[in-house]
């Protein structure tokens, strides 16, 4: 792979998702100043994964067809301008409806991304790629809020949305101007891979089943931990920006070591245990007393939580390396935004019962058991037993 195309790349989504990191972990209090419950909270954040989940199918397949360049552009330039959608929403349901519509924008981009990445990077370095992708990518979430803790306090959350629309469209620029197109391989182009048959590889359901678990933790780390943070332990917004600044910025700095790993060693190893430690750490928040306990637990998580992801991409990319590369990339997009849109809801629901605290266990639960089944449906005894009779004539005809 060209670094400087692989640079760009990286670059330009780091760009793009900053201007994201900058207003998502605020977005739950934004939503309180239109009247919001915790329920109408959940809704809102669900909304942004149900795009994705109708729009992924379509684009990846399109993308496997035709490139990923003009895909990318389309995203960025779309999520600049939906930034001013926030500014001038007057009610709780136009801000639905924004949320929903810059979730079919980002499934222009994303995974396209991580498909672009995974057609170009060579076989045996994917973890390595993947983790300096993953690198950028978190990163951007962790400065972001950063910025828009300051930004928010000092400005207000406005002046935050029209950085994210001004980011966005110098990300889009820099694809435009700088980065090349490229298409799937020949040969993955003619061996069209139908959704049916990704999901009937064990391997891809388990990547997909702890992407989507993974995703319900994200989730509420990112929806639900500021309204605890702001409503119980009464911190301020660069305070709870902090907190989510520490989680992503540990986790993006572990990446690269953690995928130069997952070229070495056993890639579902590193999920396994990765997806333990992270779901230990959830729990703890029960325990959580001030700034400085959230503080330590979103470093600790963003450590362990990053372990899993670099194996978990590298080995999708293998997965799609046959045939259909962003076709697979966009089923464990699909899994992360079904965890994103089921998680928030779901934990809504148990906010008004349980409250807050208790939301956190219920992750850590939720992240235990999606752990040991992707542990099983991973394993290679049973991803070689449970092909897909489709896919094994294919993989006859490669061999003849």
């Amino acid at each position: 792979m060209s670094q400087r195309i692989f640079y760009t790349l990286n670059l330009a989504v780091f760009t793009g998702m900053l201007g994201m990191g900058i207003v998502i972990p605020f977005l739950p209090i934004y939503a309180k100043t239109l009247g919001a419950t915790p329920v109408s909270i959940g809704i809102f954040f669900a909304s942004f994964p149900l795009a994705q989940l109708v729009c992924m199918p379509i684009i990846s397949r399109l993308s496997d067809r035709h490139g990923r360049k003009w895909f990318i552009t389309l995203g960025l330039l779309l999520a600049s301008l939906l930034s001013l959608w926030y500014v001038y929403a007057p009610t709780m349901t136009y801000l639905i409806l924004g949320r929903f519509l810059q979730g079919g924008v980002m499934a222009l981009i994303l995974p396209i991304a991580t498909a672009y990445v995974g057609d170009l990077a060579p076989p045996e370095r994917r973890g390595t790629y993947m983790g300096v992708f993953n690198l950028f990518l978190t990163s951007s979430f962790g400065m972001g809020p950063l910025a828009g803790g300051w930004l928010s306090d000092a400005y207000g959350m406005e002046v935050s949305f029209h950085w994210m629309g001004g980011l966005n469209a110098v990300a889009c620029l820099a694809v435009l101007l700088f980065l090349p197109e490229v298409r799937a391989a020949a040969q993955a182009q003619r061996q069209q891979v139908s959704y049916r048959a990704l999901l009937r590889r064990p391997k891809v359901q388990g990547i997909a089943l702890y992407r989507m678990v993974n995703a319900v933790q994200v989730g509420l780390w990112f929806s639900f931990l500021p309204l605890l943070a702001a409503e119980v332990l009464h911190l301020r917004k660069a305070q709870i920006g902090m907190i989510i600044a520490v989680y992503m910025l540990v986790n993006s700095l572990v990446q690269v070591p953690f995928g130069r790993l997952a070229d070495r060693v056993s890639r579902r190893t590193l999920i396994t245990i990765g997806g333990y430690l992270v779901s230990l750490a959830f729990a703890t928040v029960l325990f959580a007393q001030g700034f400085a306990h959230l503080l330590l637990i979103g470093g600790v998580a963003g450590a362990v939580g990053a372990m899993a992801m670099p194996a978990l991409s590298a080995l999708a990319a293998d997965e799609g390396h046959g045939g259909g590369m962003a076709a697979v990339m966009g089923v464990i997009n699909m899994a992360m935004s079904a965890g994103m849109m089921v998680g928030p809801v779901l934990a809504g629901v148990f906010a008004e019962i349980f409250g807050l605290r208790g939301l956190f266990v219920f992750g850590a639960l939720v992240g235990a058991i999606g752990t040991l089944l992707c542990a099983w449906l991973t394993s290679e005894r049973r991803g070689a037993a449970e092909v897909a009779p489709e896919l094994r004539e294919r993989r006859t005809e490669l061999g003849s």
